[in-house]
């Protein structure tokens, strides 16, 4: 039987917290920024919460992501779910970049990442910058839906 609940992955989840090397990104390009790897038995989704007859569940995600010289905010940023071996890469949700820092609701569209696959963050830049990961201000929080397969 399968045991499913809601939580959020912050930053240390996605190995973005202040001691993560900083990341250099390229303009126009997609580049990875965050990844998290599913535990054994487990299944994780995205988001949490639907639009269903008019009523708005939904969780909001809010990441913002920091350079040297402030807010990046010029570029987009998605999440995606990946197989275990990063062979099927699925995006579930893309928007702006200066978006998700004042939040971003995510709604949970049933694409999971199975046992050892992924959830990632990829981000594509406006401008050439580097994100600085020791840098207080960044936030990263984003609802999912886990569900433990079994013991």
């Amino acid at each position: 039987m399968a045991i499913t609940f809601p939580r959020y992955f912050n930053k240390d989840s996605f190995g973005m917290g202040l001691t993560a090397t900083d990341i250099t990104l390229t303009a126009g390009k997609y580049v990875e920024v965050g990844s998290k790897q599913v535990g054994a038995k487990q299944e994780i989704a995205f988001g949490t919460g639907n639009t269903l007859n008019g009523v708005d569940t939904r969780q909001t995600a809010t990441i913002r992501l920091d350079s040297a010289a402030g807010q990046i905010t010029n570029g987009t940023l998605r999440l995606l779910v990946a197989d275990a071996n990063l062979i099927n890469q699925i995006p579930v949700q893309e928007d702006l970049l200066s978006n998700w820092s004042s939040g971003v609701k995510v709604e949970e569209k049933g694409l999971v990442a199975g046992e050892d696959g992924y959830l990632k963050i990829q981000v594509n830049s406006g401008d050439a910058t580097t994100i600085d990961f020791s840098d207080t201000d960044i936030v990263c929080n984003i609802p999912a839906v886990v569900s433990n397969l079994g013991v």
